[in-house]
């Protein structure tokens, strides 16, 4: 790994949505096998339609999306979605982990994860972070091992991406921690 960079790590507010989405925008077109979302469809959506994602105003915690800064660059992000129904809202799903490329491998990504485990640990009542990450991306199921996920199970051909008439398909490892 190269030299650690230390970003400023922060949760996102209103005003940061235009970078938020660019940086969205720029994941999904880039790692289309990491991501469910679709990034023509994801495109068209405007910054202000991430509001919910942001979790200001959730009494409880647990929603939030974090952004990692290099001066005035938003490098990196990770999102924090709280379940609702009562029944499950002891869980909260880790999504939209990403790092731009020209700032991987600085520990980045793990400083976002570490920042999101620690937020989430404040939030009323929230026991276990759940996700999910491309098998086949080794250096992000590592990540997500370091930090204390444990695989609990595998989801074959979870995404399908066609290419012309190519079709490919990636398995996706479902992870947990327990708070």
């Amino acid at each position: 790994m190269a030299e650690t960079v230390t970003p400023l790590i922060r949760r996102l507010e209103p005003q940061d949505l235009p970078a938020y989405k660019a940086l969205r925008d720029e994941a999904l077109e880039r790692h289309p096998e990491s991501f469910v979302s679709d990034p023509a469809t994801e495109r068209m959506r405007s910054p202000e339609s991430y509001l919910g994602r942001l979790g200001w105003s959730e009494a409880m915690g647990g929603t939030f999306l974090l952004g990692a800064w290099l001066g005035d660059e938003l490098a990196g992000s990770i999102a924090c979605e709280r379940e609702l129904m009562p029944k499950i809202r002891h869980r909260a799903n880790i999504v939209g982990m990403y790092v731009r490329e020209r700032h991987t491998r600085h520990g980045i990504g793990r400083q976002l994860l570490g920042a999101a485990i620690d937020l989430a640990r404040q939030a009323d009542g929230l026991e276990m972070l759940v996700l999910t990450v491309t098998a086949s991306n080794e250096r992000a199921v590592r990540m997500y091992e370091r930090a204390g996920f444990r695989i609990y199970g595998l989801l074959p051909r979870a995404i399908r991406i066609e290419t012309g008439t190519r079709v490919r398909y990636y398995d996706k490892a479902h992870m947990m921690l327990e708070l």
